[in-house]
């Protein structure tokens, strides 16, 4: 998945001067993507231990401020969804509540959290 797509859900929910205050941009994702790319599965070396916890510790970042974002765009525009679009962003943040490190399943999250909001046309 490319870095946009985190960026566009986090944009959606939150004033763009908020991000920028935070430091919450792509650039968190791009991180998170390298360190994934630098996993090597089949030839655990020394230094595989090292980019493991790099890549837990920003995936830990990226997906706490999806799970946020999510929440707050639930709490911003829960008047104007519908009750089977609320019922699957509440249970995407269940998911993303779970202990896990599978970049795949956050990207799918990140995705489907879009594609719910975009029904809306939301604007901040």
């Amino acid at each position: 998945m490319k870095h946009n797509e985190y960026e566009y859900l986090l944009n959606k929910i939150y004033y763009k001067g908020v991000l920028k205050n935070q430091g919450i941009n792509a650039d968190m994702y791009q991180r998170m993507q390298n360190e994934y790319s630098n996993l090597d599965g089949q030839n655990p070396v020394k230094g595989q231990l090292d980019g493991e916890y790099a890549f837990r510790k920003s995936f830990l970042v990226v997906r706490n401020y999806v799970q946020q974002a999510i929440k707050d765009g639930m709490k911003s525009f829960q008047f104007t969804m519908r009750a089977t679009d609320i019922n699957k962003l509440t249970y995407m943040v269940d998911m993303l509540n779970r202990n896990f490190f599978d970049k795949q399943s956050l990207d799918q999250i990140i995705i489907t959290a879009n594609s719910v909001f975009n029904q809306y046309n939301l604007k901040n």
